[in-house]
């Protein structure tokens, strides 16, 4: 073979090796981002589960949005944290814990090097404050940007089914049985003072 033909031969081998060397390389470092998004989901569903929201507060992108299932769009760590405090520990809390179990459908679509969007289901367990324990699968999805080298939550969506939802319709029993209660509160009130102002001498 001509000398000419062998070394075009060797470039030609080079070339593709190079080529097929290169998406390697590539999925080996996004293998590396899929790791750590899955430290992510696990780090945010612990922190929701056992209420420590500062673990996943420094994960949280300057702009981020979440959608909740009962639809409040909150901005922010300190809104997500107020909205936090109200289900818990608010006036009137309608929960004593929840635990959630987020799974992934498939691995994250990255939208360029440093953005991806995922999404899935989680399986979660709800404790209201008069006991009543209720189960329910939601759908999420979520925006992930890195910001300084690290993978963060720019935005989640969580919806419900709106015809079978468990979770709503213990809230609004709670509602109503806080209602009941205030309002037969109020009838025995109203019945004592005018029961008081009868006995008044005249």
């Amino acid at each position: 073979m001509p000398l000419s033909l062998r070394i075009l031969g060797f470039a030609v081998l080079a070339v593709l090796s190079l080529g097929l060397a290169t998406p390697a390389s590539a999925q080996e470092a996004r293998s590396q981002d899929h790791e750590e998004l899955r430290a992510l989901l696990k780090l945010g569903a612990e922190a929701m589960s056992t209420r420590q929201l500062d673990a996943i507060t420094p994960y949280l992108h300057p702009e981020f949005v979440l959608v909740t299932v009962d639809n409040r769009k909150l901005k922010g760590a300190a809104e997500l944290q107020q909205y936090w405090n109200e289900l818990f520990d608010g006036a009137a809390p309608r929960l004593k814990s929840m635990e959630v179990q987020p799974e992934a459908d498939e691995l994250t679509t990255f939208l360029d090097e440093d953005s991806g969007v995922v999404y899935g289901a989680s399986k979660d367990r709800y404790t209201f404050t008069d006991g009543d324990v209720r189960e329910m699968t939601s759908r999420w999805s979520a925006v992930v940007q890195k910001d300084g080298g690290t993978w963060k939550l720019a935005s989640v969506h969580i919806s419900a089914d709106l015809l079978d939802n468990p979770v709503l319709n213990a809230a609004k029993n709670v509602g109503q049985r806080m209602m009941m209660i205030a309002g037969a509160i109020g009838l025995a009130a109203g019945l004592v003072i005018g029961f008081l102002l009868r006995r008044r001498p005249s």
